[in-house]
Order: structure tokens, then C-alpha cells, then sequence
């Protein structure tokens, strides 16, 4: 299973860690953007954010905070599934996504493929709908899957939405002091 991260850990780790933040997480991210998302119905380690219990997880999730799926493509695990099913390795837990709804496929290239499973619900891509055979994503791909919004980030694209992030969180906590 994926290790999923909330993107406002994340932002506390890149302006701890500074210029290591990259050497930590040299991978693509797929990220489940704000909006109304539950917790995986699961005891498995896929919300790596905090230690607290699932049960208690569910009431101090940040507003408007993301969820952050590692793409770390490893020759021998293969394409990665996502859906609502506890059993796929990226877990989205949404009445409007499939059990079984996308397979992303890493590239020799350091890229992902990403293509729908078959009978699963419609998929869009920078809003048209996701091809037959599927793509390659590119950096900043927004892929659409009913009420879910992902966006796929290549390592130097979500370091820069870190940084941005970081900086606007310093730039807010020096103007209220």
C-alpha cells in the first residue's frame, strides 16, 4: 500500500528540513486535493501523517488541507491500483470513485502511466475525458473522478507547491506577530 502524507505535514517537514526536503522525497506525488474526503476505512498504514488512531483521526483533519499518495516506482511492485477498495494501494474513500477505479503504471522514464479499469465510472484528465487506452501524465495533470480531485506532481513540481505553501505560512506568521 501507497504511504499517504496530509499536505500540511508535509509543508511542516519542507520548512524544517529545508534543502533536504528534496533529497527525502525525490518521487512524483498524486495529490487528493480539498474537499470533502473521508479516512480509509482501514487499520493499515496507508495515513502516515500521525500516530493518532483512525477513530480519533477523523474529527482534526485540517479545513481545506490535501492528502498526499508517494508515487515511488519500484520495478517489482508493478502498477499501482486506486479506488474506494481497502485492497488497492491507493485508497479513495468516496462513495463516487470505483472499488476499483484507475491503475497507474510507472515508466522507464521516471513517468507514470495512468489508464481506467474497465466498468469503472468516467475519468477526466485536464477536463476531457481520460483516453481508452490511457496517458502518460504529465506534471500538473488534474485527473477528475466524480466529486475527487487529484492533481499529479513530478518531484520538482510539488517542491515548488511546498515552497509556495511554506512561504505563505512564514509570510502569515510574521504579519500577525
Amino acid at each position: 500500500m501507497a504511504r499517504a502524507l496530509l499536505l500540511s505535514l508535509l509543508v511542516r517537514q519542507h520548512m524544517a528540513l529545508k534543502e533536504k526536503f528534496r533529497a527525502k522525497y525525490p518521487h512524483p506525488w498524486l495529490v487528493w486535493e480539498a474537499g470533502a474526503w473521508n479516512v480509509p476505512e482501514t487499520t493499515e498504514g496507508n495515513v502516515g501523517a500521525t500516530r493518532l488512531p483512525l477513530t480519533d483521526l477523523r474529527d482534526c483533519l485540517p479545513a481545506g488541507d490535501a492528502m498526499c499518495f508517494e508515487l515511488v516506482a519500484l520495478a517489482e511492485r508493478g502498477p499501482m491500483r486506486m479506488g474506494r477498495a481497502s485492497n488497492n494501494a491507493l485508497v479513495i474513500n468516496d462513495a463516487t470513485v470505483s472499488r476499483e477505479q484507475l491503475i497507474l503504471t510507472p515508466r522507464p522514464d521516471a513517468g507514470w502511466h495512468v489508464a481506467r479499469v474497465a466498468d469503472a465510472r468516467p475519468v477526466k484528465l485536464d477536463g476531457q475525458e481520460l483516453p481508452e487506452e490511457g496517458t502518460v501524465l504529465s506534471p500538473g495533470a488534474k485527473l477528475e473522478v466524480g466529486d475527487v480531485r487529484l492533481t499529479f506532481h513530478d518531484a520538482s513540481g510539488f517542491d515548488e507547491r511546498i515552497s509556495r505553501i511554506a512561504a505563505q505560512v512564514l509570510a502569515q506568521t510574521a504579519a500577525s506577530r
